[in-house]
C-alpha cells in the first residue's frame, strides 16, 4: 500500500464498491439497460468505488440532496501509475463532464483532506463514451486534428519531416482529447483520456493488476 492509495481506505469508500460492470450502468431508459462494460469483458467482475454513491453519503451526512454536486461514476487506484483515476461513463450523448470532474475534485478532497495541488499530481480523469452516438461529433473533431497536422507539416522542410518530426506528429496526434476536457490537465488533474470501451479496457489492463484496483 503506497501513500497515494491510502487515501481510499476509508470508510465512505470501503462501503460503497461495486463491479466495474455494474458502475458502467446507463439506465437513463428503464426499458433498455446498458452496461457500458459488458458482464462478457474480462475486466467487468473488477471491483471500484461507486463515487456516486460516495457522493450521496456525503451529501447526506450534511443533510442535503445528493442534487447539490454532480460526480463521476467510479474511482480507483492504478497501481502502475500510482494514481487514483476517476471514470465517467457516457452511454449517450457526452454533457457535464467537466463540472462532472470538478465536483467530484471537490468531493473527494473535502472526504481525504487534500489540496488542489495533490489533485494536478495524482489524479487522472478519464470519460468513456459510446462512438455510435458520438460518432458525428467525434469524427469532425479527428478531422481538425488532422487538418491542424497537415498544416504544421507544411511548414517544415521536407527533410526535416521526414527524418524526425513526422514521426513525432503522429505520436503526438494518437490520443485526441474531446469535449474540450485539456483545458483540466495540469490544473484539476494530472491527465484527462476521453476513451471508447475498447480503448478504456486496454487502459484499464495496461495500468491496474487485475481485481485490485480499489485496494
Amino acid at each position: 500500500m503506497t501513500e497515494i492509495s491510502e487515501r481510499i481506505e476509508r470508510e465512505i469508500f470501503i462501503k460503497n464498491k461495486k463491479s466495474l460492470f455494474e458502475v458502467s450502468l446507463d439506465d437513463s431508459d428503464e426499458k433498455n439497460l446498458v452496461n457500458m462494460v459488458g458482464i462478457d469483458i474480462d475486466i467487468s467482475k473488477d471491483i471500484v468505488i461507486d463515487f456516486d454513491d460516495v457522493k450521496t453519503d456525503f451529501c447526506r451526512k450534511f443533510h442535503k440532496s445528493n442534487e447539490v454536486f454532480k460526480s463521476a461514476d467510479a474511482l480507483f487506484y492504478s497501481e502502475i501509475k500510482n494514481k487514483l483515476i476517476f471514470v465517467e461513463f457516457k452511454n449517450g450523448k457526452v454533457r457535464d463532464v467537466k463540472t462532472k470532474l470538478k465536483d467530484s475534485l471537490l468531493v473527494f478532497s473535502n472526504i481525504v483532506d487534500v489540496d488542489l495541488k495533490f489533485c494536478r499530481k495524482y489524479l487522472e480523469y478519464i470519460v468513456v463514451y459510446n462512438y455510435e452516438k458520438n460518432k458525428k461529433y467525434v469524427e469532425q473533431e479527428k478531422g481538425k486534428y488532422r487538418k491542424e497536422d497537415q498544416n504544421k507539416s507544411q511548414s517544415l522542410s521536407k527533410e526535416y519531416i521526414e527524418g524526425f518530426v513526422k514521426p513525432l506528429f503522429k505520436l503526438a496526434k494518437d490520443e485526441i482529447i474531446l469535449w474540450d476536457l485539456e483545458i483540466m490537465r495540469d490544473i484539476c488533474v494530472s491527465n484527462v483520456h476521453t476513451y471508447t470501451v475498447d480503448e478504456f479496457v486496454k487502459y484499464y489492463s495496461d495500468n491496474c493488476i487485475k481485481g485490485e484496483s480499489s485496494r
